[in-house]
């Protein structure tokens, strides 16, 4: 894990100057300090003191410090937040654009937050830009375990006009192979025809024995 970045004299005098002042006070100097500052600021302040000015913080601001700070370097607090803010950010996160800090946040959540995050950001595309940037494609595929197939299936058809399949075949293939099979059969014949082979390769013939005979005909057809 890497060390927080040393901090200038002036910063490290603001540091220490602030630890009686009311909250409004920080929160007006961080905020004048800018997002970038602020992130260089965050390592350095006392947990208590630290989760008290990020929940005081408007959620804009929030969402841009967080694209210069490594989640790493404040997981304690980050973790101790509600679930209701990470999901607020997630979401500014989303509206920015900053879709690989979205991931990087994600990925320090459990499958079980994560799943909250999906429901509550409630859009494929952006959910889908986010997995792009994901490394840890067992998490995403444990969070998305329960949800409908019907969902899947939406997923898969957006990542293929996303042209970006792979990240569907890696999420799909870490479900059991009768969701597999379930997520195929509601497919569109196109999309089935470039996704069962990825599918296949991950599984063997494992899924192969769980495709309803309809599903293997249209993915025969291809080779007729």
């Amino acid at each position: 894990m890497r060390k927080p970045a040393s901090l200038s004299v002036g910063l490290r005098l603001l540091l220490a100057s602030q630890a009686m002042a009311p909250l409004s006070v920080k929160l007006g100097l961080v905020q004048q300090l800018g997002a970038e500052k602020a992130a260089l600021l965050a390592p350095h302040m006392p947990p208590g003191q630290l989760r008290e000015l990020i929940m005081a913080m408007p959620i804009e601001f929030a969402a841009a410090v967080t694209t210069h700070l490594d989640p790493r370097l404040i997981l304690d607090t980050y973790l101790g937040l509600p679930d209701s803010l990470h999901l607020e950010v997630a979401r500014q996160l989303c509206v920015d654009g900053a879709f690989a800090t979205a991931a990087l946040y994600a990925e320090c959540l459990s499958a079980k937050q994560i799943k909250v995050l999906i429901y509550g950001i409630n859009d494929v595309d952006h959910v889908l830009q986010i997995a792009r940037h994901i490394v840890d494609m067992p998490l995403i595929s444990e969070s998305l375990r329960s949800f409908s197939t019907g969902y899947l299936c939406k997923l898969t058809e957006a990542a293929v006009l996303d042209r970006n399949l792979p990240v569907a075949a890696q999420v799909l293939g870490g479900l059991s192979l009768a969701r597999q099979a379930d997520v195929c059969a509601g497919l569109q014949p196109a999309t089935l025809r470039r996704l069962l082979p990825l599918l296949l390769l991950i599984s063997g013939d494992g899924l192969r024995k769980q495709l309803p005979e309809a599903v293997l005909q249209v993915f025969e057809q291809q080779w007729a």
